[in-house]
């Protein structure tokens, strides 16, 4: 399987600037871990599973993991209902399973099994535009597992959620007119909901946590302390960090505990209170270069499989950083996406190594015939 060919079309920059993100996470998670020793389960991580994960990803043609679909989307089913029957519930989210010594998120992985399963689908339909037929079975095909993630009270990965299913539903030919209706109701949604939070009595709803998040950024004067305390620490951690940051393990809001989960809903407030503005540019340039590569593999793919499989992801982990970095400057709610290859935890961590192997895998075999 390892010939020359595989060596000089292997895609290193692409390898190394995810390596070096993972690198950047674990001198951060070693910087302000509430828990001695998570650095070293991260380094762990990425070394004896992430990176054999992706390895093994790349040796197989992607069409073949492709064609296995269903296996895998029934298999990220069964684990979000596991969550559902067994999981256990951690900061108010029913989304954690335990299976023995293992733990973790299945939405996570769930999100590239179901990225999976579209492309499947998609990749078959010929006709363009999409079809309403054509358009409602891949909805459903999303919808399944977006719902059980979404009983699992896990809003922020039920947003993700739509990231992938928008992008490659517009690389598969959805008509224009759909893309028009679309975004006019999300524009309507967005201005509904504004005028209703501003007419909003918080007091009515002071024990409900996803609006009072909403509140915290939006309309703060409405909102509970507590969550807007959150907002305000991780501004104050960003702001703080002034052009060259305040150094290794010299910030105040993550090493003194203003800021709950630092290690990984808030790793990129501490990167900056660290780190300051340059730092800060940089790893926000690295994240770009990497979407970028990606959207030029989609771009380089030799069928519309490939082309999905890359496309698709690129949106998630566009969305994954965009929110995830708008949580801690106060554009979006607080609503726990981990910066992927940054933040600390497993599921995470090994979900995105399978999607960059398959990444990897499309631009491979690029010249296949």
């Amino acid at each position: 399987m390892f010939n020359r060919r595989f060596i000089t079309d292997f895609d290193w920059v692409l390898l190394g600037m995810a390596l070096l993100v993972c690198a950047l996470g674990v001198i951060q998670i070693s910087s302000v871990e509430p828990v001695p020793g998570m650095w070293r389960k991260q380094l762990v991580t990425i070394l004896i599973a992430g990176l054999p994960i992706l390895l093994v990803t790349t040796l197989f043609d992607y069409h073949k993991i492709v064609s296995a679909a269903p296996f895998f989307y029934a298999v990220g089913i069964a684990l979000l209902i596991g969550v559902l029957l067994f999981g256990k519930e951690v900061h108010g989210n029913k989304s954690w399973l335990n299976l023995g010594p293992f733990s973790g998120q299945p939405s996570e992985i769930a999100k590239i099994f179901t990225i999976v399963m579209l492309t499947r689908y998609l990749a078959e339909i010929r006709r363009r535009p999409l079809t309403v037929r054509s358009i409602a079975t891949a909805c459903i095909l999303w919808g399944v597992p977006a719902v059980l993630v979404y009983l699992e009270h896990d809003t922020g990965s039920t947003l993700s959620y739509l990231s992938f299913l928008a992008a490659m539903l517009i690389l598969s030919g959805i008509g224009w007119r759909w893309i028009a209706a679309g975004a006019a109701a999300l524009v309507l949604v967005i201005a509904m909901a504004g005028v209703w939070l501003s007419h909003l009595d918080s007091k009515l709803h002071s024990d409900n946590y996803k609006i009072q998040r909403i509140l915290a950024v939006y309309f703060p004067e409405k909102a509970v302390d507590k969550y807007v305390y959150q907002n305000k620490q991780a501004e104050i951690a960003v702001g703080s960090g002034g052009v060259l940051g305040k150094g290794y393990r010299q910030g105040s809001q993550g090493t003194l505990g203003f800021l709950p989960e630092i290690q990984t809903d808030f790793i990129f407030a501490a990167w900056s209170e660290e780190r300051g503005f340059l730092g800060t540019i940089f790893v926000l340039t690295l994240y770009a270069l990497i979407i970028t590569r990606l959207i030029g593999i989609a771009r380089s793919a030799r069928d519309r499989a490939g082309l999905l499989l890359a496309g698709g992801y690129a949106a998630l982990l566009l969305c994954h950083v965009a929110v995830s970095v708008g949580m801690v400057v106060r554009l979006l709610p607080i609503i726990g996406i981990p910066l992927p290859l940054m933040s600390f935890g497993g599921s995470s961590l090994l979900a995105t190594f399978f999607a960059f192997g398959l990444a990897l895998n499309v631009r491979l075999r690029r010249f296949v015939n």
